[in-house]
């Protein structure tokens, strides 16, 4: 990927269409991961409202917010280097991160510091007006971010500098989404709709993308969908499913759906015990 002077449950629906190539390899890259959290992907799906709640629960018992954050983030790069490898063995392509300046940014960014081991050029890109993400805990992750391995930081605050990305996306080996940003009545701000349109051509030359927590323009809460809002091949959700992720409209959004945990225990999760 070039740059050229940019600044810085209910059980899983049935396909009943075959696997395009570019889905299988994906599936296949996944698989073992799909394994490892069977049990996760396998639990009631749950309102957001009460996602919040265990979390909140999880918290009291003792699991900082920090200690969530850091396991999703782990959990998104695991993934991120499973169809990194499949797509691109021999490491000669980036992973390309787009980060909003919410809370779930934090997601990606922990991602992108656990993928910080030397082995591949991580590109990030915060799609935000202010030169560090509004929420605390993202922006404790971006400021980590300056001293890691192979990450370039760098900074979309509208259309122009997002052009500076676009002739190399499909020189990435994945694209990572953490844009945040429910579907509202009011529309996304320029900073986020760079980074949607970088994330629609992308996806349009063939680049796997990554959503985590569900991709931006997909209200957890409504299932509502913003028009036009660009989808994910797999989207990384945490603990539990979503009762608001089980319609068709939202599974056209989410592609593949893998649900890992982050370390909630038992206690915190009433459905569990």
């Amino acid at each position: 990927m070039t740059n050229r002077g940019a600044s810085e449950g209910k059980p899983t629906r049935r396909r009943t269409t075959p696997l395009t190539a570019v889905e299988a390899d994906l599936a296949v890259a996944i698989a073992p991961l799909r394994v490892r959290w069977a049990a996760n992907a396998a639990l009631r799906p749950v309102s957001a409202a009460a996602m919040r709640g265990i979390r909140a629960k999880a918290a009291r018992l003792g699991l900082s917010a920090e200690a969530i954050s850091e396991a999703a983030g782990a959990a998104i790069a695991d993934v991120a280097r499973a169809v990194a490898a499949a797509r691109d063995p021999e490491r000669l392509l980036p992973i390309f991160l787009l980060a909003g300046s919410d809370r779930d940014a934090v997601y990606g960014l922990e991602a992108a510091l656990a993928l910080a081991d030397g082995k591949r050029r991580i590109v990030v890109a915060l799609c935000g007006s202010k030169a560090r993400p509004e929420h605390a805990t993202a922006a404790g992750a971006w400021d980590r971010l300056e001293s890691a391995n192979r990450v370039e930081r760098y900074r979309i605050p509208n259309m122009r500098e997002s052009a500076h990305f676009r002739a190399g996306l499909e020189e990435v080996a994945v694209l990572i989404e953490s844009l945040g940003g429910a579907p509202s009545n009011a529309a996304p701000e320029v900073p986020l709709l760079a980074g949607i349109d970088l994330l629609r051509r992308a996806r349009s030359v063939g680049v796997p993308c990554i959503a985590a927590n569900g991709p931006i323009g997909l209200d957890p809460d409504s299932g509502a969908r913003r028009r036009g809002a660009p989808g994910a091949d797999i989207s990384v959700l945490f603990h539990r499913p979503l009762i608001t992720h089980q319609t068709a409209a939202s599974k056209r959004l989410l592609g593949e759906v893998l649900v890992a945990p982050i370390g909630i225990p038992a206690e915190a999760d009433a459905l569990a015990v």
